[in-house]
């Protein structure tokens, strides 16, 4: 049997002292970085949901998952989580959820937006010049599409959004084009996701277009 693509989720509501007993000390030295304890608590429930979820695919206790934050720019430790050996792993936090994309087939970007956000600012930077929108809503699904796409890849925001074309509100998300990269569109799978009432998400997969993808309650890991 293959084994899913699978979306934790959990609310930030969740986070308590033992979740935050399972970071490392990077980890930890990153989360008393943040200035607000929502943003503390939003940190601390991905890193713990990440060794949760990688250890039960290994088989391993959360804190001997082998994984790693280094930057691949600068080499520090504020990276993308990147575990040796497997699985492919992806954090997304906004407003009240967090999300961690596992796949034990190739790599994953997930990607979580909170409603309510001030979105002008970043319509400029995200929509190209054949992008439309009506609403906010329409904007944040724009803008979940074309982040999940830059995580798959490693890319992050080191490329400018607008280079992204991805299916508009109201139809399937599909990665359309990204200029420069011919072929790629062809490799990238986007799945919708349902993160709950007042976010929109997406999910990213490369050369893995049969993928199965669950979502299940990131509770079942935090107990």
């Amino acid at each position: 049997m293959v084994e899913p693509v699978t979306v934790w989720w959990a609310s930030v509501r969740e986070a308590g002292p033992a979740h935050l007993a399972l970071l490392d000390e990077v980890e930890r030295a990153r989360r008393e970085r943040y200035l607000r304890d929502v943003d503390r608590d939003r940190f601390t429930l991905g890193a713990a949901v990440t060794r949760l979820a990688a250890g039960r695919e290994r088989g391993l206790p959360p804190d001997r998952v082998p994984l790693t934050r280094t930057c691949p720019d600068c080499g520090a430790p504020h990276g993308r989580p990147v575990i040796a050996g497997g699985p492919h792993i992806s954090v997304s936090h906004s407003g009240d959820r967090v999300a961690v994309a596992v796949s034990a087939h190739g790599p994953v970007g997930v990607d979580v937006e909170a409603a309510g956000r001030s979105l002008a600012e970043v319509a400029a930077q995200l929509l190209g010049p054949d992008e439309r929108v009506r609403d906010a809503a329409d904007l944040l699904t724009y803008w979940t599409r074309k982040e999940a796409v830059l995580k798959v890849t490693g890319d992050g925001l080191r490329v400018p959004l607008t280079d992204v074309r991805v299916s508009g509100p109201g139809e399937p998300p599909r990665l359309l084009d990204w200029a420069g990269r011919p072929g790629l569109a062809g490799r990238i799978t986007l799945c919708a996701l349902d993160p709950g009432p007042g976010h929109a998400a997406c999910l990213a997969l490369l050369d893995q277009p049969a993928a199965e993808v669950v979502e299940r309650p990131a509770a079942e890991l935090l107990r």
